[in-house]
């Protein structure tokens, strides 16, 4: 229960990040900040839709198929939206150091 609050505040706080580095910052930082904020957001994301793709083959090993369905497809698009989030901070870094 604890490590899933942690990779919540992990994800609100990248998205914040980001947020604020695509938003309110006007310095030659904002990249920086966009960069930092996707990256956290995408770790958390990927931890998060693994640790519930693990817990979909224990429901399916227990018997509960429908459940099992339910956190694989929510596993996937956790996966999906980490994807996501890792290649927009490939982007900015690769804005920033080129």
């Amino acid at each position: 229960m604890v490590v899933r609050l942690m990779l919540l505040l992990t994800a609100i706080v990248g998205v914040g990040v980001a947020a604020y580095g695509l938003f309110v910052d006007k310095s030659g930082q904002a990249i920086a900040f966009a960069t930092a904020g996707l990256f956290v957001l995408g770790v958390s994301l990927a931890i998060a839709g693994f640790i519930t793709g693990m817990s979909a083959i224990s429901h399916g090993r227990a018997g509960r198929g429908g459940r099992a369905t339910l956190l694989a497809l929510i596993g996937g698009v956790l996966m999906i939206a980490a994807a996501g989030a890792l290649a927009g901070a490939v982007v900015f870094a690769a804005v920033v150091l080129l």
